[in-house]
């Protein structure tokens, strides 16, 4: 007998579930998904709190700025992903572009 899938009360057979895959659902719960986000968040505020206690030591006078780091990655990951936008618009292609009926000469 197979057995009874928790969740929704299937039997394994019937939930569409290749066995392989099975290991790793744990992987789609909103709160694993949500995860990244609060260690890194975490991470980045005991870095900008460890700034108070072991200063760096600049090189230029912005080095000085507490937090300094953290705005200069934050700015630069927002670049990074606004710059898509352009970039989309520069390299894309209609979606015809790939048409396997089109004229071929």
């Amino acid at each position: 007998m197979s057995e009874k899938n928790p969740t929704t009360g299937a039997h394994a057979a019937d939930d569409q579930v290749h066995p392989a895959a099975r290991p790793f659902l744990w992987l789609e719960k909103p709160a694993v998904k949500a995860a990244p986000f609060y260690i890194f968040g975490a991470l980045a505020l005991a870095l900008l709190v460890l700034e108070f206690f072991f200063p760096l030591h600049a090189v230029s006078k912005w080095d000085d700025v507490i937090g300094f780091y953290e705005i200069e990655g934050f700015v630069g990951f927002c670049l990074a992903v606004l710059m898509g936008w352009p970039l989309r618009r520069l390299l894309g292609r209609p979606e015809e572009y790939y048409d396997v009926e089109g004229d071929h000469d």
